[in-house]
This record gives C-alpha cells, structure tokens and sequence, in this order.
C-alpha cells in the first residue's frame, strides 16, 4: 500500500461512524457544496455522465480497475451501515490507490473527496431518499445538482470554524 491510501485508511477508520447524529452544522453545507462543485468539474472535464447521485465509482469512470484488496484495506468501511457513506469511502480508497499506482487522473483529482471526507470527520452523515440528499433538516434535490454553478468553497479547517462560530453566534 502506498502512502495516499495509507492516509486515506488512518483517516476512514478516525471516523466513529457508529456514533454519528443527524444534526448539521452550517459547515456540513460549505463542504457538500464544495463536493457537488468538485464532482461537476472532474465530470465535465471528463466528458462524463452519471446516474443522479453524486456517488459513483471513480476508477469505472476513467476506465481503470483496483484490486479488490483495496476495499478491504479499512475494515471499519466495511462495518458502515449507510449504503452511501459506505460507497464514498470506498470510492476514497479507490481514487488514493489509483494516485498511488502514478494513474495520471487519479493524481489530477487525488482531492475530489476531500470536502466529503471532511464532512464524514466532522461528524457529518447524510442519506439519500426519495431523489434527495438529506443533511440533518436540510435536503438537496438531486434531480438538477448536476446543473448548479457553484463557486469555489474555503474547506480549510479556519473558515470552516468561523462558518459555524456565526451560526451559533
């Protein structure tokens, strides 16, 4: 195992999975933006079309393969009980594996899971139902997200904080 999914399984298996709540905080909205965002530009870069969810296979779309070992690599993944928790980190695993391997559009988008893994630290959890992602009592129709221009997000760990410290305030 390479360094990239190294990090990628040290930072999965910090997450306490089994304890997350159903809150949100203003910051889980700047970060799933900034995911949405990054997912819209790798996709249009890449001349790519999805099913509607904003969760997919990283390596079946750029026409690569991983050795299942990968999804292995970090039990706790596997003891997820949200199907679409489950699959983002294993599409984690996948695009740090394929950075790893030197694949030259892993290594160009090594970060495109960064706000939702960021997110998943956070203590951030969502599920999807009925065509929506729902975030605590917020829901984003995923008929059309692939249509939104959004602007570029500050994910880092300051602007995260002060986001939240003026919902509080």
């Amino acid at each position: 195992m390479g360094p990239l999914l190294n990090k990628a399984i040290e930072r999965l298996s910090s997450i306490p999975f089994e304890d997350m709540g159903s809150d949100s905080r203003e910051s889980s909205h700047v970060l799933l933006r900034e995911y949405f965002r990054r997912t819209n530009q790798f996709l249009n870069e890449m001349g790519v079309s999805i099913d509607r969810y904003p969760i997919f296979s990283f390596a079946k779309v750029i026409g690569e393969s991983v050795n299942e070992e990968v999804y292995k690599a970090c039990p706790k993944a596997d003891l997820i009980q949200n199907p679409y928790m489950k699959a983002i980190c294993y599409c984690y695993l996948e695009i740090s594996e394929l950075a790893d391997r030197g694949v030259s559009s892993a290594t160009r988008y090594v970060d495109l899971y960064e706000p939702i893994i960021k997110f998943l630290e956070r203590g951030g959890s969502f599920t999807i139902r009925q065509g929506e992602l729902l975030v605590g009592s917020s829901a984003y129709p995923l008929t059309y997200w692939r249509d939104l221009d959004i602007p570029i997000q500050d994910i880092s760990d300051i602007a995260l904080e002060r986001v939240d410290k003026k919902d509080i305030g």
